[in-house]
């Protein structure tokens, strides 16, 4: 019995330094990412300023994750700002105002790849309509 819970706890620490090996290779990735493509990501720090309220920027993957939030406004500011910087995006904003937004923005002449996600800071209840809705009545009845 000693033995299988000595195989057991081994197969677990083999199995954990396999994933610690994974992560630590795909930090490595990333990190290369980052660093192949730093002078696009100063570009963009220095565009934005502090004209934009960033919430999370992240590497994942071949992509930067930026999140921000803010609203229409903020996002046709930013939607200018990655225009000049000779960025398209993967899709427009419809003319609906929506919670949220996201897309890809790829440039023509190099990889880096930005992901945008926009959660809209102001956002109010409308109501839309009236619903009737039927519901059982009950009362206690005691014998």
């Amino acid at each position: 019995m000693e033995d299988s819970v000595h195989k057991m706890i081994g197969a677990a620490l083999i199995k954990e330094s396999e994933n610690l090996t994974e992560r630590e290779n795909m930090i490595k990735r990333y990190a290369s990412y980052y660093h192949s493509n730093k002078d696009k990501v100063e570009q963009l720090t220095f565009a934005f300023g502090s004209k934009i309220n960033c919430i999370g920027a992240e590497v994942a993957g071949s992509c930067f994750d930026i999140k921000i939030t803010g609203d229409k406004h903020m996002l046709q500011a930013t939607f200018a700002v990655f225009r000049k910087l000779g960025y398209e995006p993967s899709e427009r904003p419809g003319t609906e105002l929506l919670e949220t937004f996201s897309c890809f923005w790829d440039h023509p002449d190099h990889s880096c790849r930005l992901w945008l996600y926009l959660t809209s800071d102001i956002c109010k209840r409308v109501k839309i309509g009236t619903k009737m809705v039927e519901r059982d009545i009950y009362e206690t009845v005691c014998q």
